[in-house]
């Protein structure tokens, strides 16, 4: 089952829950006016004060079976609908019954065609509200109705009322398909309208032409992450500026350019994919990638070894072999040092321009002290 299937049964699953919950007291509501006006009560008390409580006790079912939590798979939305169904079905079906006690027992008088009237109510409210699952509804339709309707056509004395309840059944049918239809086209139109904000929000948040995160996908998790890492982890930034990049574009045009850009983007991803490493475009030929839960030695050791990588293993686009060279700055977050996530960013600044000083293709630390140089190979 897809994303788009589950996010359908998610929202079908809400409505359901919250269009039950309205529906539920009415039939309750509904058997005591029945019961009270057609003597059910003082004739037939257990039997009456018993369906009384069947329709409470469902009701009260129908509160506490809960729509499940966010990311809940397909298959346990399956499950969860089929049972809340069976509930609501379960309802019907003791509702058809009483209408056939009614029909059936001259005791209750007038309340009989109160009896007729509720369940043609109740059948309008199905096709209306629960028209979500075609099948269910048409189920409940006719456990309220059917039975009911064939004494109806059984009794002489009954048939215009039969002739008048499937008359107004074929208005029920009809009212149920279009619901049907209108409720599906709500679903397309909301998982539309979701597909485009999905993409408007992935467009603001990644680099169309290297597909990794943007600037400000970038400064939004450096920041989120500086603020988690003065409780617990440690933080790590590496920078990178790719050396000598407009030289290339000058000799070879931009689109050689950029096809250096997006496999060097690859690379970032490949050596960079572990939890907490956010791999990112910063600026032109500029890249950073966030490490969450890794200190200065562990990333001074990434960081070589992506370095090393790039001039053993040159580009190539169009068959144009190109042996690029990288300087990388790191520097690791320290609440004595820095003061926030920019203060962060501008020590790893730093230590790309002390690498590009030292003469490029070498990783540098933030402090001169503790800096680590990879003389190019």
């Amino acid at each position: 089952m897809n994303a788009v299937q589950t996010r359908r049964l998610t929202q079908e699953m809400a409505d359901t829950y919250q269009r039950a919950l309205t529906g539920g007291p009415f039939y309750a509501a509904s058997w005591l006016l029945v019961g009270i006006y057609g003597d059910a009560f003082e004739r037939e008390p257990m039997l009456s004060w018993g369906l009384l409580l069947a329709f409470i006790g469902l009701t009260v079912w129908r509160f506490l079976h809960r729509p499940l939590p966010d990311g809940a798979e397909g298959p346990a939305l399956s499950r969860w609908l089929r049972l809340h169904w069976g509930i609501v079905l379960f309802t019907t079906a003791l509702w058809g019954g009483l209408f056939c006690w009614a029909t059936l027992d001259s005791g209750f008088g007038p309340a009989r065609i109160t009896a007729l009237l509720f369940t043609l109510g109740l059948a309008t409210a199905i096709a209306h509200a629960f028209s979500m699952r075609r099948g269910f509804a048409f189920a409940g339709i006719g456990l309220l109705c059917v039975p009911g309707l064939f004494l109806l056509w059984s009794d002489p004395a009954d048939r215009p009322n039969g002739l008048m309840v499937t008359i107004y059944l074929v208005y029920v049918v009809i009212s149920l398909l279009r619901s049907y239809a209108e409720y599906q086209q709500r679903l397309d139109l909301d998982q539309e309208l979701r597909s485009q904000r999905d993409l408007f929000s992935r467009q603001s948040r990644i680099d169309p032409l290297t597909e990794l995160a943007n600037r400000r996908q970038f400064a939004d998790v450096l920041e989120a992450a500086t603020e988690r890492t003065r409780r617990s982890e440690p933080l790590t930034l590496l920078l990178l500026d790719i050396d000598h990049f407009k030289q290339i574009n000058d000799t070879y045009g931009h689109a050689i350019g950029d096809a250096c850009l997006m496999a060097i983007a690859a690379r970032l991803k490949s050596s960079f994919s572990e939890p907490g490493d956010l791999p990112a475009r910063v600026g032109g030929e500029e890249f950073g990638v966030v490490l969450e839960g890794q200190g200065l030695t562990t990333a001074m050791q990434r960081a070589e070894r992506f370095r090393a990588s790039l001039v053993e293993n040159p580009i190539a686009p169009d068959g144009i072999v190109l042996v690029m060279t990288a300087s990388i700055g790191i520097a690791e977050f320290d609440g004595n040092l820095h003061q926030d996530d920019d203060a962060l960013y501008h020590a790893a600044d730093s230590a790309v321009y002390r690498a590009k000083a030292a003469g490029r293709n070498r990783v540098c630390c933030e402090e001169p002290g503790l800096a680590l140089a990879s003389e190019s190979l």
